[in-house]
């Protein structure tokens, strides 16, 4: 099975571009008749290999993935039937050979559009907000648990809910939605200290590491934080303005604590935030309370 990587993807990229140039022997310089010559322009395997790889490997749900996959049968349908009606010792139409350009020109540009984005998943950068993603996520935390252990300067995980997101999905569509995500991710990274992190987990999840950091100093900076997400205007691309609030979960480091263990108390606290009304911060200590 051929994996889900870049360099796959651009094996399929270099064939097709290939093939276009056999394409055009077929169409405009090989001996007649033209449909002797169709087995030439049989699509390249190693897309097909890519997407059945894809399906096996990839979450359920990707129509970048599925878009692809019709423009690839789409291109080389057209490309076959232009071939085939065609008739021998005549010139192809102009329109059908232009259609067959752009077909081709489409597929190739969503080929690369997947490739950067899954360059930028493996870099461990979030495509969508420019945060960092759950790459190397708990490798971070383990880093900043064994430097908690030796200097004993202690650190927040705080785990961050946009409250009502699927609404904003629901009434503004997807593109608002991705909207308000960056808008959101921006504000926070302008909202933490150089060196702290902040990673989308996901959706409209996200998670805050604040270095060197005691509890009180956590709660300050997310008190803070959620009252100016609060009265941030979000401006959506036709003229209109929303806001939007956010829960959050925070926990502080302790020597008996893992980082397995860190992770789920912030969820905990997250959790009890948005069941006590959302838009507010919960604290949950390493004792529990």
């Amino acid at each position: 099975m051929l994996s889900f990587t870049p360099g796959s993807l651009s094996q399929a990229i270099d064939d097709h571009i290939t093939w276009l140039a056999e394409w055009h022997r077929v169409a405009f310089i090989e001996t007649m008749p033209r449909v002797d010559h169709v087995k030439r322009i049989a699509p390249p395997a190693s897309f097909a290999d890519w997407y059945k790889g894809a399906l096996h490997s990839l979450p359920q749900d990707q129509p970048s993935v599925d878009r692809l996959a019709v423009l690839h049968d789409q291109l080389h349908t057209l490309a076959r039937l232009v071939i085939m009606k065609t008739p021998d010792g005549a010139q192809i139409e102009r329109k059908d050979y232009e259609a067959v350009i752009a077909k081709h020109t489409e597929f190739l540009q969503g080929l690369r559009r997947l490739e950067r984005a899954f360059a930028v998943a493996a870099s461990g950068i979030d495509l969508l907000t420019g945060l960092r993603s759950r790459v190397g996520l708990k490798e971070d935390l383990q880093r900043e648990q064994s430097r908690f252990l030796r200097n004993g300067k202690s650190y927040c995980v705080a785990m961050m809910d946009i409250d009502h997101f699927k609404g904003i999905n629901d009434t503004h569509g997807h593109d608002a939605g991705d909207h308000v995500l960056a808008a959101v991710a921006d504000h926070v990274s302008r909202s933490i200290r150089p060196f702290d992190d902040a990673f989308r987990l996901g959706g409209e999840e996200f998670l805050i590491c604040l270095k060197e950091a005691t509890l009180g100093d956590g709660l300050k900076v997310l008190e803070r934080l959620r009252a100016n997400l609060e009265k941030l205007p979000i401006a959506l691309a036709d003229g209109k303005m929303i806001t939007i609030t956010a829960s959050f979960g925070l926990t502080v480091s302790a020597d008996d604590v893992s980082v397995e263990e860190l992770l789920h108390r912030a969820d905990q606290a997250l959790y009890r935030a948005k069941n006590q009304g959302r838009n507010n911060v919960v604290v949950l200590e390493a004792n529990g309370g």
